[in-house]
């Protein structure tokens, strides 16, 4: 069984590969992941098509995605093809993929169905909300309910472990994956340390598989003052989490003080860093900011949000709780493109230019 990569073998990879910049990639055209299903794949491509095209002229060489375990369950050997399928795409525009597989930040409440549904079509979304959903993991109800998966019924953990076994048994020497992206956000939705075993299984299974691409889950939430008095750690979960990961892998959404303050606590790990969620102008946020800090310490850049579409990522998240009179809502959260293509603001996508060209 393999073993967490060394931080030399990790260093070698790095620095044996392009600066890692792109973005949390979401088909304008659907408001959820249906580019992986098999009856609407053909009406998304041309759009897809057109998106990467964007990005190959900006210099974008990584997409983060979500794989769809629902997909997955009903149709295993042609939901992989297709996957596959997708990979050629993005290949063909110099793109590799960070996917992403299992993940803590969720709606609250176990659902009173716990089947698993079969995606069909291009779903419904709700107009005015980010994510196309009024029932947002981003909004925390009042109570003390928490966010539920799959991994929380003892009879579907099994399936589970068989996915990420699965798509570790049919790509783990594909190298247009450039990072496996195991667990998004492990303890949120107030799950906390709920997933420590399944985060650990996680990674354990895809070692056992002995993939070649490193492996990752980031932290995303950070004590105050973290960076600044050292004594400080994020949460048992997320240090598990930094303990597995290859490649050090983080989100942030904050000013850039207190990315700085991040990004010097998470140097202490002694590994590659890459930021995989970011970008949020309402909190000051920016590209103009923040993408010359990721350049010039050779840290991945991975920015949530391409075209704006049914996913309505430019919305804010606050929008729809606890909305801060301070804050400038007129700005775009997320996103670098109208829906026609043009920019939201030029000056970014000439900063990108000038770094990943």
């Amino acid at each position: 069984m393999k073993k967490r990569w060394s931080k030399a073998k990790a260093w070698d990879f790095w620095n044996n590969n392009p600066w890692m910049v792109g973005c949390n990639y979401v088909p304008a055209l659907t408001p959820g992941l249906s580019i992986w299903q098999e009856d609407t794949i053909e009406e998304i491509l041309p759009s897809v098509h057109k998106e990467l095209q964007l990005m190959k002229e900006i210099g974008f060489n990584t997409v983060r995605m979500w794989l769809e375990f629902d997909i997955w369950y009903h149709e295993r050997d042609k939901y992989l093809d297709r996957i596959d399928r997708v990979l050629g795409v993005l290949d063909s525009y110099g793109i590799k993929l960070m996917p992403v597989i299992f993940n803590d930040c969720v709606p609250f409440g176990k659902p009173k169905d716990i089947s698993i549904p079969y995606p069909k079509g291009k779903g419904s979304w709700d107009k005015g909300y980010h994510g196309g959903h009024k029932d947002s993991p981003h909004v925390v109800p009042d109570g003390l309910s928490y966010g539920w998966i799959r991994w929380d019924e003892e009879e579907q953990r099994i399936l589970c472990e068989q996915y990420i076994r699965d798509l570790a048994k049919r790509f783990k020497d594909d190298t247009r994956i450039i990072m496996w992206d195991l667990w998004n956000e492990p303890g949120n939705s107030k799950r906390n340390d709920m997933s420590i075993p399944y985060l650990k299984r996680t990674f354990e299974i895809c070692r056992e598989e002995n993939v070649i691409q490193p492996l990752t889950a980031g932290v995303w939430t950070y004590p105050e003052n973290y960076g600044i008095d050292e004594t400080l750690d994020v949460s048992p979960i997320q240090r598990v989490a930094l303990d597995l990961s290859d490649i050090i892998t983080f989100h942030n959404y904050d000013n850039l003080e207190n990315v700085k303050n991040c990004i010097k606590a998470l140097e202490k790990e002694g590994r590659p860093m890459a930021n995989t969620e970011w970008l949020h102008r309402i909190l000051g946020n920016t590209i103009l900011e923040q993408l010359p800090l990721y350049y010039e310490k050779k840290i991945g850049s991975v920015h949530w949000g391409l075209v704006a579409g049914h996913g309505q990522f430019y919305l804010p998240w606050e929008w729809l709780k606890n909305a801060r009179p301070e804050l400038d809502y007129t700005l775009w959260q997320h996103d670098i493109f109208k829906e026609d293509f043009k920019p939201y603001d030029n000056r970014e996508i000439e900063l990108f230019k000038k770094y990943c060209k």
